[in-house]
């Protein structure tokens, strides 16, 4: 099987995110897509919603796509989240197959800074979405650059609209729009 991991804050998740994830099963013609929301991150303040939340609102965007399985292998662990470790156990759960780790080329400017970073690229393609303003510094035979669609999207634009009291239900899918709201997610 062609298994892919796409990791993230999803804080909140986005179109965008739903659109990239199912661009990346029919680009790579995955056989399972696992979403990972993080726990504690490694390399920034966590500043992110309860991550009970943020898995909650991947299983409503995702509840109807049966290559996609959301995973709570990161906020389950009382350990900081390492992307070498989840691929460990992603791996032991699901042994035999071809991975693919799926970051974002914001992320893939610090690749190399990622702990185990050479493993992870033993282990897995590490496939990087294009994002504007960014570039991937790292060249690699197991590292995948992908020519996607650019969308105009993010957590953080969300999360200001919220804040400015504006409407989200252009930027996240309308089940999430209720969720944020019923939940007062991201409110000061």
């Amino acid at each position: 099987m062609k298994i892919g991991i796409y990791g993230g804050s999803f804080n909140p998740i986005h179109n965008g995110h739903i659109y990239m994830a199912k661009f990346i099963i029919d680009y790579l013609k995955l056989d399972k897509l696992i979403i990972v929301p993080v726990g504690t991150p490694s390399h920034r303040k966590n500043i992110l919603a309860n991550a009970n939340m943020r898995l909650k609102m991947c299983e409503i965007a995702f509840k109807n796509e049966k290559k996609i399985e959301v995973s709570e292998i990161e906020i389950k662990s009382k350990e900081v989240s390492f992307t070498y470790d989840t691929l460990l156990k992603i791996i032991e759960l699901y042994p035999g197959n071809e991975y693919f780790e799926i970051i974002g080329e914001d992320s893939g400017e610090y690749f190399h800074k990622w702990k185990n970073y050479k493993e992870i690229l033993k282990l897995a393609k590490v496939v990087v979405l294009q994002r504007e303003g960014y570039s991937t510094l790292l060249k690699d035979s197991n590292l995948l650059q992908v020519k996607n669609p650019f969308l105009n999207f993010s957590s953080t634009r969300v999360r200001e609209a919220i804040l400015k009291e504006e409407s989200i239900e252009n930027m996240v899918p309308k089940e999430i729009a209720e969720f944020i709201k019923v939940n007062k997610l991201y409110k000061k």
